[in-house]
């Protein structure tokens, strides 16, 4: 009875010794941290709301900047504890989490936290007075529309500044690219790609929902000349039923 309670206060010193302040942190210690800064750093990225690097809000950077250095507190300073780092990270997270929520319930918080587009150029003119107002200089103007692929300016109708930084553009009806509507022609739907193999392994699931089998498959990779498989590194069917395919190469 007493060695198992020896082997509990151990156990919690150990702990203590770990997540807990401490004026000197062992090797193992040290070890458990980074696995436990890991952990944190999957789980707050994991469950962040999806967006691409070019659309993060002030606030979403603040809570990255914030995160960042709560979570690697622990490891460059022993004194800092572990448990406190968790209670705070949580609850960065769940005020992140709030915010996002709201952004997407009401109007009014999502132009708070999130700002509001800024048109630069409207019917061809550019706005200087709202070029000044976002602290947008016309070099990063120039560069915006070289990206949307619209260098002549007197191509553009409209373009915005987004609340990502990110400048949409617009361009007038005689510089639009045609469309097959445009030529009252009928165009099919490409729809997206299945991927029937992988690194030389048929994806089955894949090629149930298109109703096909292995046959079938096996055969239309032997017309391109791809006979063996496991040559095959990707191969896979677009929308319109046209058959893709790369083989593997050996360097």
């Amino acid at each position: 009875m007493k060695r198992s309670k020896l082997r509990v206060v151990r156990t919690m010193e150990q702990l203590a010794s770990i997540f807990g302040a401490v004026e000197k942190l062992s090797p193992f210690g040290f070890f458990v941290r980074v696995l436990g800064v890991a952990v944190l750093l999957y789980l707050g990225s994991r469950f962040l709301p999806r967006r691409s690097g070019g659309q993060f809000s002030a606030y979403d950077f603040a809570f990255f900047w914030m995160m960042g250095g709560l979570i690697a507190a622990p490891l460059f300073d022993s004194k800092n504890s572990f448990a406190f780092v968790i209670i705070s990270v949580t609850t960065i997270y769940i005020l992140h989490y709030a915010i996002s929520y709201l952004m997407v319930k009401s109007r009014t918080v999502a132009r708070i936290f999130g700002g509001t587009a800024i048109p630069l150029i409207q019917g061809g003119v550019v706005l200087k007075q709202n070029m000044k107002k976002a602290l947008f200089p016309i070099e990063l103007l120039l560069s915006g529309l070289r990206q949307a692929d619209a260098p002549n300016l007197a191509e553009v109708e409209t373009a915005v500044l987004e609340t990502s930084g990110h400048v949409s553009v617009l361009k007038k009806t005689d510089f639009q690219p045609v469309t097959p509507k445009d030529l009252k022609m009928s165009a099919q739907e490409a729809g997206l790609p299945v991927l029937l193999v992988n690194d030389g392994r048929i994806v089955k699931e894949n090629l149930r929902k298109i109703n096909r089998d292995e046959s079938w498959l096996r055969g239309q990779l032997e017309k391109y000349g791809a006979l063996n498989l496991k040559d095959v590194y990707l191969a896979g069917i677009d929308g319109s039923g046209r058959l893709f395919y790369s083989m593997a190469t050996t360097t």
